[in-house]
């Protein structure tokens, strides 16, 4: 049985970690609805960023077999370093350092992982500065900058592998 979750899960194990200077932090992985994100990004002492996650929407499934296809909705979220900072800032470090290469990333493991397809001609992406959320009384908690991805991601199973060698070069 093919898994939408699972899948995808392995092909973002495959994506290599995203390093500037001394940083080099693993790509994440979580799935749920949009206000289960939002739970996750209140749980700050739980969050791993970079994250990518799967925003779940039930109507959007095609699970028969021997393939599974998912108009998918993906979050590339990395929290801001510098939440004062105005959009310039988030622009030139967060989108172009760490988002962006995310993004080109999933992209390329996505074509060429031999387990999954897409249109990459639909493909749809908007970028969230300042991405934030609120408690009870509006006090701000949390605030991440990302990458919203939308686009139909198929995976096929039987006589197809995984290429684990997409990104050794």
């Amino acid at each position: 049985m093919i898994v939408f979750e699972d899948e995808l899960a392995k092909l973002i194990e495959l994506m290599p970690p995203i390093t500037s200077g001394e940083l080099s932090q693993t790509i994440n992985f979580g799935w749920g609805t949009e206000e289960v994100l939002m739970k996750y990004l209140v749980l700050k002492k739980k969050l791993s960023f970079p994250l990518i996650w799967l925003e779940e929407n039930a109507d959007d499934n095609n699970l028969r077999e021997p393939s599974v296809t998912r108009n998918a909705r993906l979050w590339i979220l990395y929290e801001s370093q510098a939440p004062t900072e105005f959009n310039s800032y988030q622009h030139e470090y967060d989108y172009n350092v760490i988002l962006q290469p995310i993004c080109d990333n999933l992209i390329k493991v996505l074509k060429l992982s031999g387990i999954s397809f897409f249109d990459d001609t639909k493909l749809r992406t908007r970028r969230v500065k300042n991405f934030s959320t609120r408690n009870e009384t509006e006090s701000l908690i949390y605030i991440c900058n990302a990458i919203v991805f939308e686009s139909e991601i198929k995976f096929v199973g039987g006589q197809y592998c995984l290429d684990t060698t997409i990104f050794n070069n």
